[in-house]
């Protein structure tokens, strides 16, 4: 059954919100007049795009870390063939909430610890996951993206996930200072996260995630060491079921 992302109201081109049993409606101006606050521009001076309610045929092929997740169905499509996996609705009925972190995978409740811990992290936290040998990491990474990709053209083993948690790393080290960003070498006047540190302790989340959301691709004491600087840190996941 398809699944629909809700990230939150000012994203959402529908009504009215989902719920189960509620039949949902793509709603054009909620769209345009998006679109006219991101660009400035009235409505009829808009180019062309895509419309409609983004519905997936898999949760981790959303594009995006949603807020909630919900499963839909008697879809109403804006064309009548599904495209890579996902399909544009004029409407959809909800069947019923999921956990959101399904996004992730089967084990994206792992994930979601990570993402949370992530969110929140400090300086010192920053630092202390930097201070920790990453040795193995790297080889052991690469070797799960190679094992994944034998029998996936695209995407990731954990959906989303790993953008979510750039932008929640970023998020925090924000909140932390200015100092730690920097001018892209790419793109004039845009700032990135650059402090060695931070950008260490980034990489330790993102292992994190891969060994604890993907751990079919390598062995025990493989995920072991690849998550190794997270959970010497923030502790292992205390997950009901697990």
């Amino acid at each position: 059954m398809p699944f629909f992302a809700f990230d939150d109201a000012e994203h959402f081109y529908g009504e009215p919100e989902p719920a189960p049993g509620a039949r949902v409606s793509f709603v054009p101006d909620k769209l345009s007049a998006a679109r006219e606050r991101r660009t400035v521009r009235p409505a009829d001076l808009q180019p062309p795009g895509n419309e409609g309610l983004m519905v997936n045929e898999i949760a981790t092929d959303v594009s995006m870390w949603p807020s909630s997740l919900w499963r839909v169905t008697d879809l109403e499509p804006m064309r009548p063939l599904l495209s890579q996996g996902w399909i544009r609705c004029r409407s959809f009925t909800v069947v019923e909430q999921v956990p959101a972190w399904l996004a992730a995978g089967p084990h994206g409740d792992a994930v979601e610890w990570v993402i949370d811990q992530a969110r929140a992290l400090t300086g010192a936290q920053a630092e202390a996951l930097a201070a920790l040998s990453d040795e193995g990491e790297e080889p052991l990474t690469r070797t799960l993206w190679a094992r994944w990709r034998r029998g996936h053209g695209s995407g990731s083993p954990v959906g989303w996930a790993l953008t979510a948690l750039q932008e929640v790393v970023t998020e925090a080290a924000h909140r932390v200072g200015p100092h730690l960003f920097g001018p892209d070498e790419e793109i004039e006047e845009v700032e990135v996260l650059s402090d060695p540190a931070w950008l260490r302790a980034q990489r330790a989340a993102y292992a994190a995630a891969l060994a604890l959301g993907a751990p079919g691709f390598l062995a025990p004491d493989e995920n072991a060491l690849l998550a190794r600087r997270w959970t010497t840190v923030f502790g292992s996941p205390d997950l009901p079921g697990r």
